[in-house]
């Protein structure tokens, strides 16, 4: 292994645009994952809490990240119980 200065997605050959599109969808979809293992929901009880249909968050849970964009992933985490945060930093 090595260390990189990309990202995964950029090391995929997304164009930068995209693979930041991706890590944050990603990150997004990896707190509320956390969220719903946290409170040991069933996916009816996390769909109720999320104010989601039952096929999306199974869509979550297997990982499904073309199924996602970044607004309805923050709803949902905001429908959870969460404060989403956002952090600018200059690129490196």
């Amino acid at each position: 292994m090595t260390q990189s200065n990309t990202h995964v997605f950029e090391e995929l050959g997304f164009l930068p645009e995209e693979a930041e599109n991706l890590r944050i969808r990603s990150d997004l979809m990896i707190s509320l994952r956390k969220l719903i293992r946290s409170n040991q929901w069933n996916l009816e009880t996390a769909a109720a809490n999320l104010r989601t249909p039952i096929d999306c968050v199974e869509n979550l849970m297997a990982g499904d990240i073309d199924q996602f964009q970044v607004e309805q992933l923050i709803t949902m985490l905001t429908h959870g119980g969460m404060k989403v945060q956002v952090e600018i930093v200059a690129a490196a």
